[in-house]
């Protein structure tokens, strides 16, 4: 007689196969998801952190991002494909050839001073001396850039053309670009200098991020009163939500999460002045602090990039893909004399190949900010007969709901407002 079947042993495989097939169709639809349309792939995430957990869903991210980086890879090499610039980079012309236009964005390039080799050197301040009183304000003058050695064969790689100017004609922000990745050619990072001293920098929270139970001002939205033309210059992304690294957080002097020490701060201060460091050594709490933005550890420390870069330790990092693998990331850093913020962005980035454009750029410190080809975002702001009309530093970004910072955001953003 044979034997009679287990229907237990049945039902297991089939739960074990349904499993399977699950897990299966989720990678696909996120794969897919962030492949075509990456509004809905960021919600999906979303979606299944909240079931799944932050670390887990980390995780497969990480599988998709290798996945999508080895066809990038493949294809470029089988099709033979050759990098392109984002733009056409224009010179930046000689002092003695210099002339006033009127303020236009994305113009032809504007009196500035000719780069200098190096950004100037300012005075390292001890942690202590940084503490005692309040910091100063940029001081307005000449405004001079390095020269950026290129990282790669692009054309007109490291060239500063003229980007922003604000109601005076004066430029108020450069761009480059730069291919920092040797083993991703394909992998261009699009680079803002923006000028500290005749600008000034604001840090706003999102309606629902980063997440906190201290009650503040979450609107989302920009004042009313930056909100107008020839006033706002420029919006871009700020960093991880709360729950992905539980990194420090202070909008208009209330610390909405604290922040933890040794991690790396931009801080924005009532005189206008925007500094970067380690919280608790270089950077400690003044009077004079109106906001500031923790992010994990800082990526270019002193001049020198973070040799941790590459790990994954969730610990520092937050919970999101390491910084080997290849995916949309953005970054802030900060000039030594402190007059320059540099915004850097590129998709199929490693996090070393970030930091590496941020300091060729000219950056003293720096940090990593959002990931993700749906959060990685910066707009220049044009002023138009009917209002303000936000454009995209990269073809990419102008696709993606280009004029969320204009309205209300869920995430908190920086902008950028004219000198008063």
């Amino acid at each position: 007689m044979r034997p009679l079947k287990r229907p237990w042993r049945g039902r297991l495989a089939l739960a074990l196969g349904l499993t399977g097939f699950l897990c299966l169709v989720i990678t696909g639809m996120l794969f897919a998801s962030l492949s075509l349309w990456p509004g809905f792939g960021a919600q999906a995430a979303d979606w299944l952190r909240q079931a799944f957990g932050d670390e887990a869903v980390a995780r497969l991210e990480t599988v998709v991002f290798q996945a999508q980086d080895a066809l990038r890879n493949q294809g470029y090499r089988l099709r033979g494909e050759q990098p392109a610039a984002p733009w056409t980079a224009i010179p930046m012309p000689e002092p003695s050839s210099m002339a006033r236009h009127s303020p236009t964005l994305r113009s032809s390039p504007q009196p500035v001073a000719s780069p200098a080799d190096h950004p100037t050197q300012a005075h390292r301040a001890t942690a202590s001396t940084q503490t005692a009183s309040p910091v100063a304000s940029p001081t307005p003058g000449v405004w001079t850039l390095p020269q950026v050695a290129p990282l790669g064969k692009l054309s007109g790689e490291g060239q500063w053309s003229s980007y922003i100017q604000d109601p005076t004609g004066r430029v108020v922000a450069y761009r480059t670009y730069l291919q920092p990745d040797p083993k991703r050619p394909f992998t261009v990072a699009a680079v803002v200098a923006m000028d500290l001293a005749n600008t000034r920098l604001h840090f706003l929270l999102g309606s629902q991020e980063p997440k906190s139970p201290v009650e503040t001002d979450r609107s989302g939205r920009i004042p009313v009163e930056d909100l107008k033309p020839g006033v706002l210059l420029a919006v871009f992304n700020g960093g991880f939500k709360a729950n992905q690294g539980h990194f420090g957080v202070m909008v208009d002097r209330v610390t909405v999460i604290p922040p933890r020490p040794g991690l790396g701060v931009i801080a924005i201060y009532a005189g206008g002045q925007v500094r970067m460091g380690a919280w608790g050594t270089e950077i400690s709490s003044t009077p004079d602090m109106l906001a500031w933005r923790q992010n994990g550890p800082l990526i270019v420390q002193d001049g020198q990039v973070n040799p941790r870069t590459a790990e994954l330790d969730p610990e520092s990092w937050g919970y999101a893909v390491g910084g080997s693998t290849a995916t949309w990331r953005s970054g802030i850093g900060l000039s030594a004399d402190g007059r320059t913020l540099l915004y850097a962005a590129a998709p199929d980035i490693t996090l070393p190949a970030l930091a590496s454009a941020l300091r060729a750029a000219g950056a003293d410190q720096a940090l990593q900010m959002d990931i993700n080809d749906y959060w990685v975002h910066f707009d220049a702001i044009q002023a138009t007969e009917t209002g303000l009309l936000a454009l995209g530093l990269l073809d990419e970004m102008q696709r993606l709901d280009d004029q969320r910072y204009l309205k209300s955001s869920i995430r908190d953003f920086f902008y950028l407002m004219a000198a008063p």
